[in-house]
């Protein structure tokens, strides 16, 4: 390799380094993105210990997540994360069909509860889901 070609590698990698948890803070606020520190500097902050009650509903009925997905994904449910929340709505709707809901309560740090999804809107229908 080159000395140029590895200046260009090293240049590009530490770009990549720095740019994917720079896209943390930079994003638009969507609900529930402050909650999903993957890729972010603060990897190791006290946001993974946040916990959130989650309850979908279907037709006005409660769906029993235990028994349709996995429980690694319904701890990840829990813990608010929005890539997380998409794919299992996503799944949801393909399973079930429209009138899909979704409760998502979480407390934060400070003892203060906030609510990213209120049940108000068709998961499905209403094109809040990517």
């Amino acid at each position: 390799m080159s000395e140029r070609a590895r200046k260009v590698f090293i240049i590009s990698w530490l770009l990549v380094q720095v740019g994917l948890p720079l896209r943390y803070y930079l994003r638009p606020e969507a609900p529930g993105s402050g909650y999903d520190e993957r890729f972010a500097w603060r990897m190791f902050s006290p946001i993974r210990m946040l916990r959130c009650e989650v309850a979908y509903t279907h037709d006005g009925q409660p769906v029993q997540l235990e028994r349709r997905i996995h429980s690694a994904w319904i701890t990840l449910l829990k813990r608010g994360r929005p890539d997380v929340i998409e794919g299992v709505s996503r799944y949801l709707c393909r399973e079930d069909g429209p009138t899909l809901s979704l409760e998502l309560r979480c407390r934060e740090l400070g003892g203060e509860r906030v609510t990213l999804y209120d049940g108000g809107i068709d998961l499905c229908t209403d094109r809040v889901l990517r």
